[in-house]
């Protein structure tokens, strides 16, 4: 099995609204081409107040993602012309995902009550980062930065209940620009538009200034910042 992620860019004829139903109507036709584990990520009106989180550099940041399952990426050409039917534009990646911290997940789902049945949206919002590893930097000192450094030490000081790390395999559209990884982090309703629901601060602002200064240290050695592209999207697991 491959996770094939794209990033999406919505046409002008949609809003946000019409836009996320028409991706979230695919669903049953990529199954039919052997997709599994749909899932569908999109800027819609429920996170207008997350705006000010939302933090891009390209001239052209993403509206959206969906992500999938297919037994090879060889079998990527009739998914991506279904997609691509009801966006303006697209990019594929091929990935390897990586979803640590079980027991801490499960605890956070239950505590957050972010357990919703298949097609429903789940409760909150997902981040989602596109980002390079920095200018010259090893790529194996790189991963133990991000997945033994950075991930394990950060993931305790955010309310953060669903976290996949993936790495960047290859491109599979020719066009797409180069990315080294794709996180996606889910967070509760209280992270929406506020930074001690983000941070999980209970209104502290000395801790919220303590664990803000440490993820800023945390990501600074992970990152090129001048490529990243971090959106605020609602979340929707559209199938198993």
């Amino acid at each position: 099995m491959e996770k094939i992620m794209f990033s999406l860019w919505r046409p002008a004829r949609h809003s946000a609204e019409s836009w996320r139903q028409s991706l979230m109507d695919l669903q049953r036709s990529l199954q039919a081409c052997g997709a599994s584990r749909i899932r569908v990520m999109v800027v819609d009106d429920a996170m207008d107040k997350a705006a000010s989180q939302r933090i891009t550099f390209s001239q052209h940041p993403l509206d959206g993602m969906i992500s999938l399952w297919l037994d090879s990426a060889s079998m990527l050409g009739p998914v991506q012309a279904l997609i691509a039917q009801q966006v303006a534009s697209l990019h594929a990646y091929l990935v390897c995902e990586s979803e640590p911290y079980p027991e801490e997940r499960k605890a956070r789902i239950a505590r957050f009550d972010a357990e919703v049945a298949l097609g429903k949206r789940t409760p909150g919002m997902c981040q989602v980062a596109l980002f390079r590893k920095p200018v010259g930097m090893n790529f194996e000192e790189w991963m133990v930065h991000w997945r033994e450094g950075h991930g394990s030490n950060a993931y305790p000081l955010q309310s953060i209940f669903g976290y996949r790390q993936n790495l960047v395999v290859r491109r599979l559209t020719e066009d797409a620009p180069e990315v080294h990884a794709i996180v996606e982090e889910q967070f509760p309703d209280i992270a929406i538009g506020s930074a001690h629901g983000f941070y999980d601060t209970q209104g502290d602002e000395d801790l919220l200034r303590q664990r803000q200064k440490y993820m800023s240290e945390s990501v600074t050695p992970i990152m090129d910042f001048s490529s990243l592209d971090c959106i605020l999207t609602s979340f929707y697991q559209v199938s198993a």
